[in-house]
């Protein structure tokens, strides 16, 4: 985990930095007229799920070796300067292996290389604070995640033992600064959580920490 908070740490700088040597066209008080913001991102997830699971029959050993990312656009609508809710269409993907040792039995030797796709369509409430030029937010909302890819190949799991539909909490903070007339720079980082199981058969849930890079369009 320490390199992974070194890397969102020398991003934050970097937004820092680079909002300490622009200079915005136009002043914070006119972008805090824009009520509406349009808001496409790019997030790089990594997994924190839990590295092995059991029920009455197997073990579960899972590795999150994989590169998982996270592409979408977001809509925000500002209610005031401090509070707004946003909502959006996400495409994410979760790849990850396992392999699953019957209790009983000799233990499998290949890892079942699972490649996971959701849709996902998020409702964030947002806290906004202004520092200067700088805003800075917090975030807390839920996201339904659809299934429209799930390829594995493992005879414990058939395939009416995955869930299609998840359900998942989501908490962030992050910070933007004004690029040019109302366009803003963000970054944030995101815990995300599930709240149902990925399996019917097994008490897993995807966990993952995003690092969320993009631009606000303010209109």
């Amino acid at each position: 985990m320490k390199k992974y908070f070194l890397i969102i740490i020398t991003l934050f700088i970097s937004v820092l930095s680079f909002g300490q040597n622009s200079e915005p066209e136009t002043k914070s008080d006119n972008q805090k007229q824009s009520k509406i913001r349009l808001t496409p991102f790019f997030s790089y997830d990594i997994n924190l799920s839990s590295d092995i699971e059991t029920d009455d029959l197997d073990v579960y050993l899972f590795n999150y070796d994989n590169f998982n990312y996270k592409i979408g656009i977001d809509i925000e609508y500002k209610f005031n300067t401090h509070i707004s809710i946003s909502s959006g269409i996400n495409y994410s993907q979760k790849d990850f292996s396992f392999n699953s040792n019957c209790l009983g039995c000799e233990p499998l030797l290949y890892d079942t290389q699972t490649n996971l796709r959701f849709i996902e369509l998020p409702l964030v409430g947002i806290y906004t604070y202004q520092v200067n030029d700088f805003e800075l937010f917090a975030q807390l909302g839920v996201i339904n995640q659809v299934d429209v890819n799930f390829d594995y190949f493992d005879e414990n799991v058939p395939p009416d033992n995955i869930n299609r539909y998840n359900f998942s909490g989501k908490i962030g903070v992050g910070v933007s600064y004004p690029l040019i007339k109302k366009h803003r720079l963000f970054i944030a980082t995101d815990y995300t959580s599930s709240i149902t199981s990925l399996f019917k058969n097994l008490d897993y849930k995807i966990k993952t920490l995003g690092i969320r890079m993009g631009i606000q369009f303010l209109l």
